[in-house]
């Protein structure tokens, strides 16, 4: 379990890379690595509008959910400890960019359902979020193979409680650089010329398409989003921002309340609910009734992703991955740790929501 403790990294001295947005409404900035220059997300806890931390402990929900997901086969962003003493939220979580500015480009799903459907507007209308919604987005962009990876995240979003799998929570990732190595190769001989100037033509053509982007309100037309679809090769990006669940809204009194009241935990688990609606239906889903018609109306694709999560399942590895998980935090910073009971109840949530999960096949 060595490879999946989370390592703890001091980014005091890193610099902050101030021109890009990051969005979203947890305490957040991009870092530069200072020997290589790779670009960090370091990610605090969410704040109010009057700037108070409201939940001290979500960055620690985001590096469990992500070491568990590995664990359990699941396409995860690798989320670890980060120390920042000049910040205010002094400790956080940190992941390296999913993306290299100008090779690649994350499109987060938002992008993909204003772009199918010009008069959505994600703020206003929160039913209109529905699975079916963004398998037809996708089939519009001709990313229909992807579908499957929704399906994945929404059995990962079962196992972990998250209540918030929004549209800038998910997205595809375009790899531009595989086209112009294509074309370097085919023109490597003594035609090197001719290929800068099929990069440079070809940089022009999409413009702001080939930049990668850290502004969310950097917006893709339709016509660009198919252009983007059938130039470059994609991929799905990795399960990430998943730091809504594990119970990190609790208080340290209710988390104790909690585990000593098994009916409690029960409750707590049944009534979670996920923010991907399902059409017809314009209350929320919990998220066991979502993989319930997931099941009959996808049942293969279902079924393949809970037996996965069937045969890597091991309680004490889990337990194992939870306990040892702030076991890097410095001994002058104990007081970031993760509490006992906290802890406690993160195997709980996970493992009852594994065995009934499981129980589905």
């Amino acid at each position: 379990m060595a490879n999946l403790a989370a390592t703890f990294t001091d980014i005091s001295g890193w610099h902050k890379n101030v021109h890009y947005s990051t969005g979203g409404t947890r305490s957040k900035y991009i870092a530069l690595h200072p020997d290589t220059n790779e670009e960090y997300f370091f990610k605090g806890s969410k704040e109010t509008p009057q700037g108070e931390i409201r939940y001290p402990t979500e960055f620690w929900s985001e590096i469990v959910s992500s070491k568990i997901g590995q664990f359990l086969g699941f396409p995860m962003l690798d989320y670890n400890i980060a120390y920042d003493s000049k910040h205010k939220q002094k400790i956080g979580c940190i992941s390296k960019s999913m993306v290299l500015n100008s090779k690649n480009k994350l499109t987060e799903g938002v992008a993909y359902l204003t772009g199918f459907n010009s008069k959505y507007i994600p703020s206003q209308d929160k039913k209109g979020y529905t699975f079916q919604f963004i398998c037809n987005a996708l089939n519009k962009f001709y990313l229909g193979s992807h579908i499957d990876n929704i399906i994945e995240i929404i059995v990962f979003d079962c196992i972990i409680g998250n209540s918030d799998r929004h549209q800038e929570n998910w997205g595809t990732i375009a790899y531009y650089q595989e086209i112009f190595d294509t074309i370097e190769r085919d023109f490597k001989s003594n035609k090197i010329g001719f290929f800068g100037k099929i990069k440079n033509n070809f940089n022009k053509l999409l413009g702001e398409m080939l930049v990668q982007k850290h502004d969310t309100n950097n917006k893709l037309s339709k016509s660009d989003l198919i252009a983007q679809a059938d130039l470059a090769p994609h991929k799905f990006a990795p399960i990430y921002d998943s730091g809504c669940c594990l119970g990190r809204e609790h208080t340290d009194e209710k988390v104790v309340k909690m585990l000593g009241d098994s009916q409690m935990i029960e409750a707590y688990v049944r009534k979670g609910e996920s923010e991907i609606h399902w059409e017809g239906n314009t209350k929320k889903r919990k998220h066991f009734e979502l993989i319930e018609l997931l099941l009959e109306y996808y049942p293969a694709e279902t079924k393949r992703f809970i037996g996965r999560v069937m045969e890597k399942y091991n309680s004490d590895a889990i337990e194992d991955i939870i306990e040892k998980i702030d076991i890097n935090v410095p001994t002058d910073l104990i007081n970031f740790k993760l509490s006992v009971a906290r802890k406690q109840l993160m195997f709980k949530l996970v493992t009852l929501r594994i065995e009934k999960l499981i129980k589905y096949l």
